[in-house]
């Protein structure tokens, strides 16, 4: 989740992860399947039956969450329970409340301004004979190898600029 920027740069606002676990399958159908089990197979618990969408212990923390008892089975769930839970499972609310701080980063922000290098040669455009590249560089993407390639392309080309 590549909040982290936006949230080191406006540490006071109130930052909020609106999280959707089961994106494949609409409202409707959760409450369907739910509806489906609690008929055709009603002691059940509802922990499993939510378990076969999300991981097990993140079903646990949504149903804590909605009120509702784990040991509860599919038959004694209520529509407005299965409202609820459907509602835990598509919408969960997570309040972000700042960083890990810099130990933990994996990417930093900040550093020289793109603005102040020249793009073809990497080299410095107020400081002559001065070339930057990589992490120094006021440039940051998302995690999945933006980061290292950026490091990379920048450091090639001021090595072949030199």
């Amino acid at each position: 989740m590549d909040v982290s920027r936006a949230v080191a740069e406006r540490p006071n606002d109130p930052w909020q992860a609106l999280c959707d676990f089961v994106p494949a399958l609409t409202d409707a159908e959760l409450i369907h399947c739910l509806a489906s089990e609690a008929t055709h197979n009603g002691k059940r618990a509802i922990v499993n039956v939510v378990a076969q969408w999300i991981p097990r212990r993140l079903a646990e923390a949504l149903m804590i969450r909605s009120g509702m008892p784990l040991e509860r089975r599919a038959a004694e769930l209520a529509r407005q329970e299965r409202a609820e839970l459907v509602n835990e499972l598509k919408r969960t609310s997570i309040a972000i409340d700042g960083t890990l701080g810099f130990k933990k980063a994996e990417v930093t922000a900040g550093g020289v301004a793109l603005a102040e290098v020249d793009s073809r040669t990497m080299q410095s455009k107020l400081c002559p004979d001065l070339y930057f590249a990589g992490e120094i560089l006021d440039l940051d993407g998302p995690i999945g190898g933006y980061n290292f390639q950026a490091a990379f392309s920048t450091g090639a080309l001021a090595g072949e600029s030199v």
